[in-house]
């Protein structure tokens, strides 16, 4: 199948090959706009679209009638004897109400009465083959596939196909009083059976259109539903307008349309995207947002980073990768993306135990540190502990807590000061052996020397020696700010026992600071401004 999809500068383009096709985009950059207008502009292709605004509302009873006229209306919204009418205007004037970007479709009513006649004109095909003695004649009818594919979606539940209704009840029931009508399923359920329903039902090479297939759906069975869906009508090709990344990136064989902007005209800023793999959700992350990307360290579901970035840059769409090393990477890979010249990318790791030279390195790639080793010393800083205090009703007594929690700070420091020298020691080690074995060599012998280089040039007891007589400064010089730049341990806060000195259990503190930052008064402001102090990110 040969689709036609809107032009690029002029140049005709088109899509072949493919079992589907995936519109990606931020909202508003006008995907459904350009799903109508596929489905307008390739005529020689049967389309079906099914609209993102629907209604779910199942009928409780349905009324076969004749069969080539229950396809027309489903298929159009009207029946007539002008089949070339009904294919452009009819569809256009019933089925979309003349306004096919807005229209709230409605054809739950219309798709069960086509599946009821086909199953009833089926059931006589049925038995009169039999009662001519053809046994082995079978005609398995659309209601009978969507109740087999819906039970292997919905696997704690089965249907019953009736006289002009659907039957659910739970997998284990065995009395026939335990059967309740489809149309009181919940709208996960019926939503499954719709859309299982609509597919089967389009004619045969069909182009399919969804709008939002994750509609009332749960993610953990999304994949496997479409899977089966596709799976059940391999000779029609899928064109998905999704906001799951998950779903986007599951598709096999297909091509993905960064839908960036609708200009006018009919003409659209986009991109075909080649080369993605499927399971780079965090590209399709990317493409699918208007705001600039924040790369953070932790996981969507438990990130300090992403919650206290979010807050204090607004303007970027904040995306936790994992790992600093994550971070790291695709900041530097999506750096040198051609196809997303235009977003603009940026990361923020924690400080950890990297000096400032290497720190300068990775501002280069727009990769950027706060000024403290570790995210959660950010909330030990004297700014937003004496923000806290006023907050508290306990601004007389900020100097004495503030003196607590650096002499807590201090000894923290003094009784892991040997661990902390060594993780300094083994990090510059590490980078001053990755340096000598990546110099540029033209020879084994060259390499060779290298390798032998790293005794002579790699101290390991001067370097440990260095470290810790820095960390002692810090401990002499009481060098309270030194102190939370240079410790690489989260058990500090708690250990300062912050929390205590407002009645806190020891995890409120930070839920408490970041509670702050969601408000909008001057207090929230003067919050934000004492982070970004610290937080060296160019905006």
């Amino acid at each position: 199948m040969k689709i036609k999809i809107p032009s690029i500068n002029g140049e005709e383009k088109y899509i072949e090959d493919k079992q589907s096709i995936v519109l990606i985009g931020a909202n508003g950059s006008g995907k459904t706009r350009m799903s109508i207008w596929i489905d307008e502009n390739n005529p020689e292709i049967q389309i079906h679209r099914i609209s993102a605004q629907k209604s779910l509302n199942m009928p409780a009873m349905v009324s076969p009638t004749e069969l080539e006229i229950a396809e027309e209306k489903f298929l159009y919204g009207v029946t007539n004897d002008n089949k070339r009418w009904l294919k452009k205007e009819g569809k256009k004037n019933n089925r979309w109400g003349r306004n096919p970007e807005t229209h709230l479709l409605n054809d739950f009513n219309i798709l069960m009465e086509y599946l009821m006649t086909e199953n009833y004109e089926k059931s006589i095909e049925y038995r009169e083959s039999h009662k001519n003695g053809n046994v082995e004649f079978d005609n398995e009818t659309r209601l009978e596939k969507i109740k087999c594919i819906w039970e292997n979606v919905i696997t704690h539940r089965k249907l019953k196909i009736s006289a002009g209704k659907i039957e659910v009840c739970d997998i284990e029931s065995t009395e026939e009083s335990e059967y309740y009508n489809g149309s009181e399923m919940s709208d996960g359920e019926r939503a499954i059976f719709y859309f299982i329903g609509e597919v089967l039902s389009v004619p045969s090479d069909s182009l399919i259109i969804i709008d939002e297939p994750e509609n009332h759906l749960h993610k953990s069975i999304l994949v496997r539903l479409w899977n089966a869906i596709e799976a059940s009508r391999q000779d029609c090709i899928f064109l998905y307008i999704t906001h799951s990344l998950e779903f986007a990136s599951s598709r096999m064989n297909t091509q993905i349309l960064w839908v960036k902007g609708f200009k006018s005209n009919l003409q659209w800023d986009y991109e075909v995207i080649e080369n993605i793999n499927a399971s780079d959700n965090l590209m399709l992350e990317i493409l699918g947002n208007r705001q600039k990307v924040l790369l953070v360290e932790g996981t969507s579901n438990k990130s300090i980073d992403r919650k206290l970035y979010a807050m204090l840059f607004p303007e970027y769409n904040i995306i936790p990768v994992e790992s600093c090393n994550s971070v790291i990477q695709y900041t530097k890979a999506y750096q040198k993306l051609n196809s997303i010249h235009y977003v603009e990318v940026k990361g923020i790791i924690d400080r950890d135990r990297r000096g400032d030279e290497e720190i300068s390195s990775y501002n280069e790639n727009n990769i950027f540190t706060p000024d403290v080793a570790e995210i959660e010393n950010l909330f030990l800083l004297p700014e937003v502990i004496q923000i806290v205090c006023t907050k508290q009703s306990k601004a007389k007594e900020y100097e004495s807590i503030l003196e607590s929690v650096q002499n807590k700070t201090f000894e923290f420091l003094g009784r892991e000061i040997e661990s902390q020298a060594l993780l300094f020691s083994t990090q510059k080690c590490q980078n001053n052996i990755y340096r000598i074995l990546n110099d540029k060599v033209n020879s084994i012998k060259e390499y060779k020397n290298n390798i032998s280089r790293i005794k002579d040039e790699v101290n390991i007891d001067e370097i440990y020696n260095k470290c810790k007589q820095e960390l002692n400064n810090i401990l002499d010089n009481r060098d309270y700010l030194r102190a939370l730049k240079v410790i690489n341990n989260k058990g500090l806060l708690p250990y300062t026992q912050l929390s205590n000195f407002f009645g806190w259990k020891k995890d409120y503190y930070i839920d408490y600071v970041l509670l702050l930052l969601s408000t909008s008064d001057e207090m929230s402001v003067n919050l934000k401004l004492a982070f970004k102090k610290y937080i060296k990110l160019k905006v």
